[in-house]
């Protein structure tokens, strides 16, 4: 979901060769995590700039053997959310935007693809690109191995062996007492009161994108 959001925003962040510029319009309120590369503050849902981060279903290899990497990358930027000061701006003030993010005054994109959990998209700042090769360079998150480019992996790539029996989808789309779908991440504090009922039409998803072309929200509506 990140990629035509991001190439609105893309020639903003790309300006010039001096340091990154800010949007217009801060983007205030209480941070939680989505996945990888997706924040929801306040009632906004903000995709960082510049970067694509796995799916929270999304597996990757190390040394043939699967591991979580879209559940990790989401726990990594929720770790830095947690000990860190996080600001944003977008150019508009829609309720889902691409957002230039800070944390304690550095690049939430560029400090995300320096752990490795997230890769730079094409026509990112620049730097993204050194910084994501020095992480692969080092071996850092989704560089200890073998991964799928997020934005492939939701076209439907597969590593070998990895099919839609053994994807981990953990995205619940619940329906609640109004008859709206609404859908939550395992980052939610009360993710883990939620059951999903099949005979209701529930069910899970591997993505919040794949929930939202699905006709699942993030908010109730009023």
């Amino acid at each position: 979901m990140r990629f035509a959001l991001f190439l609105l925003t893309a020639a903003v962040l790309t300006a010039g060769s001096g340091p990154k510029p800010a949007l217009a319009g801060e983007i205030v309120g209480e941070v939680s995590i989505i996945d990888g590369d997706t924040l929801q503050i306040g009632d906004r849902i903000v995709h960082l700039a510049g970067i694509d981060a796995p799916e929270l279903g999304q597996r990757c290899l190390i040394e043939e053997k699967s591991w979580r990497c879209g559940l990790e990358a989401a726990l990594a930027l929720r770790k830095l959310a947690a000990f860190g000061a996080v600001s944003c701006t977008s150019e508009n003030d829609a309720p889902t935007v691409t957002g230039a993010c800070q944390i304690d005054g550095k690049d939430l994109s560029e400090v995300m693809v320096g752990q490795g959990y997230a890769v730079a998209l094409p026509g990112a700042v620049p730097s993204y690109q050194s910084t994501q090769d020095a992480a692969r360079d080092a071996k850092l998150g989704l560089w200890r191995g073998d991964f799928i480019p997020p934005g492939e992996w939701r076209q439907g790539a597969r590593l070998p062996g990895e099919t839609s029996d053994t994807v981990f989808c953990v995205v619940k789309g619940a329906i609640n007492e109004k008859d709206q779908r609404i859908f939550y991440v395992p980052s939610d504090e009360t993710y883990g009161d939620v059951t999903i009922d099949p005979d209701k039409g529930e069910r899970v998803f591997c993505s919040d994108d794949e929930a939202i072309l699905a006709g699942w929200s993030r908010f109730p509506r009023e």
